[in-house]
């Protein structure tokens, strides 16, 4: 477990923003947040000494820490950017600082840091909280206090569906995730000449595991589609053993799973030990098998060949320069590949500073009413957008409703190691394909 790399209250006044080279590389001519010249971090300097207290809500300690840090990284990063560019300028310049916060990846956790950033922080909205757990807790606080919450990661459909004006959701809800799985095999049945398939589903109990497993029965039932085992799991068991047997016995073809990073491994050293061939794969809606600390602790020949929901779009790096180049920005400062979680955190970040932009304001209401009247559309170039989505346009509820367009997700096969883009197709690299069927372990 890595450790906790910032503290709780972290300013970000200029003085500590280094030069971006990513901010002005867009190759379709796109600036930074507001047109400013992202290149020169003294362009637009701030006009007042105001400044907008931020929260930043992520597990940056506990099972998802890897995680949590990579979305607190990516939105340090774009309010960084923000700053530099003159801060938020219906405000006259006012520079955000982000008050970071820790759910300790659990849902009382959560809670209680949400609170003291209300009440203590004095924040004037927070942004967060990964897991599906933690943002429902932590928005029930928000929604309490009336202080605007703009959840990034968690997918559970609680998450909106509790009448909350102040909460709003910029990612997918568990739909759109298991959806996107399910498209993919739709397209692996008809290349592999499929008329059926046969699946087993063991998913760690909570809302985000329970939504996934419903959703994926009611998909795979319009397809006529096979269910053989149907396994909810408490969190934190020590040995999975008995449940990777009954997916063993089930003889399914493929194996959906959910759990976060701890029981993640503890499954898949399971799935491995006891040898369960899956022809068609174990995927994986995100969750642990996202994790770089997933693949650290359990070695190549263990996740080798599964698929993965990556929620964001793959093929931004590839695609525009000012992507590629705050990829590069990521590594160089943070030490690792930019991946989903730094996207969103940087995502989550930008939608604030638009939100605030929107309000001219820090009045609680003020903010709220700008979230709800947002409208982004993703032409490639604004910034907002690393993570890919189409759109952020809130419905009544507070989800993002993405335009009708795509989320921006990915699925991803583990490859030598590596993550191979294949679906959907738009998503991919030219000459990319999956390895299936996948070849039992006695062939390996």
């Amino acid at each position: 477990m890595k450790k906790m790399k910032r503290l709780l209250s972290l300013g970000l006044s200029l003085a500590m923003v280094m030069s971006l080279a990513a901010c002005g590389g867009n190759k379709d001519g796109g600036d930074a947040a507001g047109g400013q010249d992202a290149a020169n971090p003294d362009a637009g300097a701030a006009a007042s000494g105001d400044v907008i207290k931020m929260g930043s809500l992520w597990p940056l300690t506990g099972g998802s820490a890897t995680i949590g840090q990579h979305h607190a990284d990516g939105a340090e990063m774009a309010i960084k950017e923000i700053n530099a560019n003159g801060g938020v300028k219906s405000m006259d310049g006012a520079q955000i600082e982000l008050v970071v916060a820790d759910t300790e990846s659990a849902a009382d956790k959560a809670s209680v840091a949400c609170e003291r950033l209300i009440t203590d922080s004095k924040v004037n909205m927070i942004i967060g909280a990964y897991n599906s757990t933690s943002c429902i807790a932590a928005t029930e606080v928000s929604q309490k206090y009336k202080i605007p919450f703009l959840s990034q990661g968690g997918v559970a459909t609680a998450v909106t569906e509790r009448g909350y004006d102040y909460v709003f959701r910029i990612n997918n809800t568990a739909t759109y995730d298991v959806i996107e799985m399910i498209t993919a095999l739709d397209t692996i049945c008809e290349e592999q000449g499929l008329d059926t398939l046969s699946y087993a589903l063991v998913y760690e109990n909570s809302d985000w595991g329970a939504d996934n497993a419903r959703i994926w029965k009611e998909a795979a039932a319009e397809r006529g589609w096979t269910c053989v085992l149907d396994e909810p799991v408490t969190n934190g068991q020590a040995d999975m053993t008995a449940q990777v047997l009954k997916v063993k016995e089930s003889g399914a073809d493929v194996l959906n799973v959910s759990f976060y990073t701890d029981d993640a491994i503890v499954f898949s050293n399971a799935l491995y030990a006891n040898q369960v061939d899956l022809p068609y794969g174990v995927w994986s809606v995100g969750g642990g098998w996202q994790d770089s600390a997933y693949r650290e602790a359990v070695g190549e020949d263990v996740y080798n060949y599964h698929f993965v929901q990556e929620d964001w779009d793959m093929s931004g790096v590839q695609n525009y320069d000012w992507i590629k180049e705050v990829a590069e920005q990521c590594e160089a400062e943070y030490g690792y590949k930019m991946d989903s979680f730094f996207a969103q955190g940087w995502t989550a970040a930008y939608v604030a500073y638009y939100a605030l932009e929107a309000a001219g304001s820090t009045e609680p209401e003020a903010i709220r009413d700008a979230i709800a009247g947002l409208e982004l559309h993703n032409d490639g170039t604004d910034r907002a957008f690393l993570s890919g989505y189409s759109a952020v346009v809130f419905d009544e509820k507070g989800q993002n409703t993405f335009d009708g367009g795509p989320t921006g997700g990915t699925i991803i096969q583990y490859q030598d190691g590596a993550q191979v883009a294949l679906y959907p197709k738009e998503h991919s690299v030219e000459g990319n394909k999956a390895i299936l069927p996948i070849p039992a372990f006695s062939e390996r």
